[in-house]
């Protein structure tokens, strides 16, 4: 299938700055395109920069997913199927991947964790019983985050956007938002409840009002795990090795309505034919130099939905316009919100760079496009 761009997103200036104006201390400005040369859908989910090069996938059509790594020119290094009854596969899907710190790969399903050399032959598997098992019609969705290093590793086994309640409504209390394989007991535990956020406060024994799941981001030269949840005012900062809380942040949103009244209510979770039209936070995004950002969604009226659907404009979610990128340094948020508004933030990039992947359009395009942009200060 071909990539689709729009010939206005080719003639977007370069550079865009929040919608708060200019009292922002960052901007954030295009620097680079990466054109995977592909003409089936990529996912890119980790980078190395000492090889320069990208960890992802292909989808390959029918269901079927290849791993692959890209060079910096969006050319395909290597790719290969890993997904069957085969030696050195899974049968399951891959939730998560990225590469490992002695410069290999992790590839994790809900049942396992692979890892694999760069040619994608397996070199060892660790087995493990989840609290629950998820399934995905495409590539890995997230970068796999460990928890320590060496051969004993300990890891995330809940993902970012998945794990919470993935079962459904529950009571808080009953939710743990950290999952994580522990190699001394050989099995995954949790901690991190749920009822513990601020935002849950009063909430005692009753059910959530909407599902709530987790957000993960870890920087390894830190070795600190940064946690929020997709309805949230805080991002907590733990120590993976005793669990021992370092930081609270504290989360000052422009626009997030679920936050308006807390303990939550649940007349500030609009919906509409299913469809959830409240604001929620997406990603969590670990710079260099104690810079941290939070991405969020925008909240939308029913009525600015139905036109969506009336007109078959792009539905929220995946509209560059709606998301908002907030800045963090050393703990403190900083003024104004940013948007990028050719594509989705896909993951952060050393040197406070980011990886756009770009929206798709109305013109066929024989690769499938990405753009990096940079946080510089003004």
């Amino acid at each position: 299938m071909k990539n689709k761009l729009t010939f206005l997103a080719l003639g977007i200036s370069a550079i865009f700055l929040s919608f708060s104006g200019f009292a922002q201390n960052y901007q954030v400005k295009k620097v680079a395109d990466l054109n995977i040369k592909s003409l089936e859908k990529v996912g890119i989910r980790d980078y190395d920069p000492v090889k320069d090069v990208y960890l992802g996938f292909i989808e390959k059509g029918g269901g079927e997913i290849a791993l692959a790594i890209f060079d910096a020119e969006g050319k395909i290094v290597t790719s290969k199927v890993r997904t069957g009854d085969g030696p050195d596969h899974y049968t399951t899907s891959a939730l998560t991947m990225g590469f490992a710190a002695d410069g290999n790969i992790w590839v994790q399903t809900s049942l396992q964790l692979l890892k694999y050399d760069r040619e994608f032959n397996l070199i060892k598997r660790i087995r493990f019983e989840p609290k629950f098992t998820t399934h995905l019609y495409s590539g890995p969705r997230e970068k796999f985050i460990p928890l320590s290093k060496g051969d004993e590793i300990s890891f995330l086994t809940s993902v970012s956007n998945i794990s919470g309640m993935a079962l459904g409504l529950e009571i808080p209390s009953k939710v743990n938002l950290i999952e994580y394989y522990d190699p001394s007991l050989k099995s995954v535990q949790s901690i991190a409840p749920l009822s513990e956020r601020g935002v849950f406060e009063g909430y005692g024994d009753e059910e959530s009002p909407v599902t709530i799941n987790s957000i993960y981001e870890l920087k390894p030269d830190e070795n600190l795990l940064y946690l929020t949840t997709t309805i949230d005012n805080e991002i907590t900062v733990y120590n993976p090795i005793n669990w021992f809380v370092v930081k609270r942040i504290k989360v000052n949103h422009e626009e997030f309505q679920p936050l308006d009244d807390i303990p939550l209510r649940e007349s500030n979770f609009k919906t509409s034919d299913r469809m959830m039209l409240y604001a929620m936070n997406r990603k969590l995004l670990k710079f260099d130099n104690d810079l941290l950002g939070l991405t969020y969604v925008r909240g939308e009226s029913e009525a600015s939905y139905e036109l969506r659907k009336n007109t078959n404009k792009i539905y929220r979610i995946g509209d560059p316009e709606m998301h908002r990128l907030i800045l963090f340094k050393d703990g403190v948020q900083l003024p104004g919100e940013h948007t990028i508004p050719t594509g989705m933030i896909e993951m952060a990039l050393p040197k406070n760079r980011l990886l756009v992947k770009v929206k798709e359009g109305d013109e066929e395009l024989e690769y499938y496009p990405y753009e990096i942009w940079e946080i510089v200060e003004k």
